[in-house]
């Protein structure tokens, strides 16, 4: 790739800022809550979004992608990347077999880049490059994130469409993280989360 972007956390802009001040004025029904990856994922000491608020994003592939649309799905996963993050990278086939495992049973899982530095061709040159074959919506106007309260990559927020709220946020599993990497991981977060749902 040409351009080499920076992982861990997403850089916001100074338009997006009086965007998300006048969003949130607007929208009380979202609570926002940072991601501190020293507590583990659904940590008591976390807050729930108490709902999500409707979105709608292009893909790279410029698919229109609604979340109220998936009513029907049993639940929706969204996981924050990044170009050039090595650990969005290394996740990808992880990923895949999610999807493989839990997409047959209703489960939809969009990737979402909301790192205002990227553009459509970085994106979609590293899709092609890492056989990415899923959404990668493009969030750049950063409300989704903000809304969410998304502040790294790889992070994943799990959400249940018959009420729209938050079921599992945090890490895919304890394999990578920023600044070190096992050879496996003890912990399978997402997919836990999801078998239990």
């Amino acid at each position: 790739m040409n351009k080499k972007a920076s992982c861990g956390p997403l850089k916001w802009s100074g338009k997006t800022a009086l965007r998300l001040i006048l969003a949130f004025a607007c929208t009380l029904s979202v609570s926002v809550l940072a991601y501190d990856s020293s507590e583990p994922p659904n940590s008591p000491t976390r807050q729930a979004v108490v709902k999500v608020e409707n979105f709608s994003l292009r893909d790279h592939e410029g698919k229109s992608r609604e979340l109220y649309r998936q009513s029907e799905a049993r639940a929706i996963v969204l996981i924050f990347t990044s170009t050039g993050c090595p650990i969005a990278q290394k996740s990808v086939p992880k990923v895949k077999a999610l999807r493989d495992e839990f997409g047959p049973k209703g489960v939809v899982f969009w990737l979402i880049n909301s790192n205002a530095q990227d553009d459509l061709g970085s994106i979609r040159e590293e899709a092609a490059d890492f056989k990415i074959d899923l959404p990668i919506l493009l969030d750049q106007s950063q409300v989704v994130a903000k809304f969410l309260g998304v502040t790294r990559t790889a992070e994943v927020v799990c959400i249940q469409p018959k009420s729209w709220t938050v079921f599992y946020r945090g890490a895919i599993d304890d394999r990578l993280g920023h600044g070190a990497e096992k050879r496996r991981a003890s912990h399978a977060y997402l997919q836990n989360a999801l078998t239990s749902f």
